[in-house]
């Protein structure tokens, strides 16, 4: 009875490029989750945070000052390692996820995913009141993907430019020339892909589902047609098969017993094309798992509203294993979760966070070098006494550092001072959050060590006293080396 056609409704959808909306738990799910990431995303850049004393951005990339800010967080560049535990993390995440439930990161938390949804959504309203063929329809729905994409574009330039003073710029001129192009790349990019492009992305351009097949195994749950209860597939006036009738102690529904005569039986499907008319990617998972299925279960809140409709169970489409496709539920077994795969996937998630975590946790919030200037080694003063020259760079987290302090161990009789500092003793301010400085230090000249000697540096912060950093180094006298 199957005649492997698509139904009316499924091929009216696929020719206007814009699913049937389905109703049901998934559907609730994916909403929920798409107004959470789309919340996220464009609340994000918005949100202050008291930082040194000033009201900034909570969440920006600072590239000039090479400085990531995450709420009370400050990175650097000698963090990069926290960046590749993170992908290291997300990618056993996704590798974890994949295992147990199939390309669910696809049907629900993808980028491409959420923005195609919502460009979905944005279509079926405005179809609703222009009407699906209506001309001035298409205007309205060019002018809202075209917005959309130029605001998704905008929200993204303002975590690496304060998106307060953001439009001004660009509106004035002032913004940087790289501002000007991101929002014109990711504007052109978003409404190409999430308005055009769509589910060809998912099937031909991303290389994840070709990736998943490696991840997936027997006890996988993944979105299942269970082939035993729904052929052969035929109109719902055509009797219900007895055996399925027995097996869920249900009656036929009127629908089904319209005819009593000796005709064909047939399955619970009644090859409505539902299925196929609500999926994103437009694929018929009748014909068993494929890789454009992205497991949004679409499909299955459109089943089951059918199923009510003609009075048979949920069930026919639904969340299983691909073996029990085929298996009535007396010979169906339940996945197992505890798997050597998605076991070995949360060890590394295990292991990943809790080295970033670590990581994090004690990381220093200063961040100090430095370098002996070998060029001469050291310099001779016209009172005989010996002076070595050192670079000290110096940058620190936070605004509570207002003045370092700087003093020498192991080198009796040495004076220290610090070429840009006006202070009487040997310390240089930090008003800004990263400084280079030239340090000195003399020894008299009875008292100058014969060649090298091992030294410490040491910085304090002036108001609290309290040691900051403390640096092996040397100190060259004349007997040892010529300037």
């Amino acid at each position: 009875m199957h005649s492997g056609t698509v139904m009316p409704t499924a091929q009216r959808a696929m020719r206007q490029g814009t699913p049937h909306a389905a109703s049901g738990r998934f559907r609730r799910i994916k909403t929920f989750l798409t107004l959470f990431l789309l919340g996220v995303y464009f609340i994000t850049p918005w949100l202050r945070w008291t930082r040194n004393g000033e009201t900034a951005q909570a969440v920006i990339l600072d590239i000039p000052a090479r400085r990531l800010y995450l709420f009370g967080l400050e990175f650097w560049p000698p963090d990069l390692p926290l960046l590749l535990g993170l992908l290291i993390f997300s990618a056993a995440a996704l590798f974890f996820v994949t295992a147990l439930f199939g390309r669910v990161w696809c049907g629900f938390a993808c980028p491409q995913t959420v923005w195609t949804d919502m460009f979905f959504a944005i279509d079926r309203r405005i179809d609703q009141q222009f009407g699906r063929d209506s001309k001035a329809g298409q205007w309205v729905k060019s002018a809202a993907h075209v917005l959309v994409a130029f605001f998704t574009a905008f929200t993204f330039t303002g975590l690496f430019i304060d998106i307060t003073t953001l439009a001004p710029q660009l509106i004035s001129g002032a913004a940087p020339p790289a501002a000007y192009v991101t929002i014109g790349v990711l504007s052109f990019t978003t409404y190409m892909f999430a308005a055009h492009t769509r589910e060809n992305i998912c099937l031909h351009m991303c290389p994840w589902p070709r990736f998943q097949s490696a991840l997936l195994d027997p006890d996988t749950l993944v979105v299942t047609y269970q082939n035993w209860r729904g052929e052969p597939r035929a109109r719902a006036r055509v009797p219900l098969r007895p055996a399925l009738v027995d097996m869920f102690s249900e009656a036929p529904s009127p629908a089904a017993s319209l005819l009593a005569d000796n005709g064909p039986y047939r399955g619970d499907c009644v090859d409505c094309g539902k299925c196929v008319s609500s999926c994103p990617t437009r694929i018929d998972i009748r014909d068993g798992l494929q890789l454009g299925c992205i497991g949004c279960g679409l499909c299955i809140d459109a089943c089951n509203t059918v199923m009510d409709r003609i009075g048979r169970p949920h069930g026919l489409i639904k969340m299983s294993t691909d073996q029990s496709a085929l298996l009535p539920p007396g010979q169906q077994t339940a996945p197992r979760f505890l798997r050597v795969k998605p076991l070995m996937f949360a060890f590394v998630m295990l292991v990943s966070g809790s080295a970033m975590a670590w990581a994090i946790a004690t990381r220093s919030n200063i961040d100090a070098s430095l370098e002996h200037q070998r060029q001469p080694p050291f310099v001779k003063l016209s009172d005989g006494s010996i002076r070595n020259d050192y670079t000290l760079r110096f940058a620190h987290r936070g605004g509570d550092i207002s003045s370092v302090g700087v003093s020498v161990e192991g080198l009796p009789g040495s004076a220290v001072r610090v070429s840009t500092s006006d202070l009487p003793e040997p310390a240089f301010l930090c008003n800004r959050r990263s400084v280079s400085e030239r340090v000195m230090i003399t020894v008299p000249k009875d008292s100058a060590p014969e060649g090298r000697v091992p030294v410490t540096l040491v910085l304090t912060d002036k108001g609290t006293h309290a040691p900051l950093a403390r640096f092996q180094t040397y100190f060259w006298g004349p007997g040892g080396a010529r300037p």
